[in-house]
């Protein structure tokens, strides 16, 4: 895994223009990225401290390219991961004594994830994808097209909810229900936000 965050971009070989994308990668990524956290604990107990840095750094890039050009399911486990790494940068920072080139690696690994994960992508790759279920049918396909774009809207501006919730009302039924609920989406966003804002000023104050 390691390794693997040393190239320039991942998004795991997959055909997102495929009506069946795997997403059991991403449950597996959950689970590595996860061990990950636990593994930099360990470095740490036993001293290693250079190399507990190194995994968090690796940890961090990997985190992020889970998300990379990926669904939404793909960006929210990206999301869970990335606020675990950031948790224990937190902690790394709280109960060790870190060297100024070893916090200025994290710091640097930190800044690199710019402002988070692309939600607005992942959504409407997802919702792009429902298309192909509705081409013959003028009246849901119309009703997606509002909704996407509505949707993407609102993951920009939080504002817009009431547009989206008349799409939504307006829509036929069995497309309403499979439409992820966006005010959940925006509190997974913000969380992420908040994490990496808590985590950038607790480095800068060390």
């Amino acid at each position: 895994m390691a390794r693997a965050t040393s190239l320039t971009s991942c998004d795991w070989g997959l055909d997102y223009g495929a009506e069946d994308v795997p997403v059991e990668h991403a449950r597996k990524a959950l689970v590595l990225g996860r061990l990950n956290v636990l593994y930099t604990f360990h470095l740490f107990i036993v001293g290693n401290k250079d190399g507990g840095v190194r995994a968090l750094v690796a940890g961090l890039r990997f985190s992020h390219d889970v998300g990379n050009g990926g669904s939404l399911f793909a960006t929210l486990i990206a999301k869970d991961l990335l606020v675990n790494h950031l948790r224990a940068v937190a902690g790394v920072l709280h109960l060790e004594q870190l060297s100024a080139a070893q916090r200025a690696q994290l710091h640097a690994a930190v800044m690199a994830l710019g402002q988070g994960l692309d939600w607005r992508t992942a959504a409407k790759l997802d919702l792009e994808g429902l298309r192909s279920h509705y081409a013959r049918d003028p009246i849901t396909s119309t009703a997606l097209t509002r909704i996407i774009s509505s949707y993407v809207a609102v993951l920009e501006d939080q504002s817009k909810l009431p547009t989206l919730d008349e799409a939504m009302h307006s829509a036929p039924q069995q497309l309403a229900n499979l439409i992820p609920n966006a005010k959940r989406v925006l509190e997974q966003k913000q969380d992420l936000n908040n994490k990496l804002l808590q985590t950038r000023s607790l480095l800068q104050s060390y």
